[in-house]
């Protein structure tokens, strides 16, 4: 139940991540406003949820004496956690940083590629986590890249830091 919980809580965040990079694009064109910051609180609030669920699993699946992890399942839990706390780091940096400048265009395409590396990352337990066709983790995938692609490109088109 607690890896179903994660999953549904992964694809929320997933959206709200896309829609603040989109809008976030968006708004560099000047064709969105500003006015959407709590989309963002929305996003901090589900990313504390999947951190905590995160904890949750990870300590079963390591504690788990029916079915102890193997040596691939605990690397493969270190590659989302090494993604994950990449995506983490680089999101508070891509808050503190000053709106508009080189660093912050560096940092924002930086969050782009390392979201989209979390989701490939993670994208075959979360088709196992909410039972869903193994086969539909490469669609996450595409779509992940896809938007990922479609953000960074929107914002080297169309932003050139000062």
């Amino acid at each position: 139940m607690l890896r179903y919980a994660n999953g549904i809580v992964s694809l929320l965040l997933l959206a709200v991540f896309s829609a603040h990079a989109i809008m976030g694009a968006l708004f560099c064109w000047s064709v969105a406003s500003g006015e959407v910051g709590w989309v963002v609180w929305v996003g901090v609030c589900i990313a504390v949820l999947h951190v905590a669920l995160s904890i949750g699993t990870t300590r079963h699946m390591l504690h788990d004496e029916v079915r102890p992890p193997s040596a691939k399942k605990k690397a493969h839990q270190l590659k989302k956690w090494i993604s994950g706390v990449l995506v983490g780091v680089v999101g508070v940096a891509h808050v503190l940083t000053v709106f508009e400048t080189r660093l912050w265009f560096v940092i924002v395409l930086t969050l782009d590629v390392a979201l989209a590396a979390h989701v490939c990352v993670s994208a075959k337990s979360l088709v196992r986590d909410l039972r869903l066709a193994p086969n539909l983790r490469y669609v996450i995938r595409v779509v992940a890249i896809a938007i990922a692609a479609l953000v960074g490109l929107a914002f080297i088109g169309t932003f050139v830091p000062a």
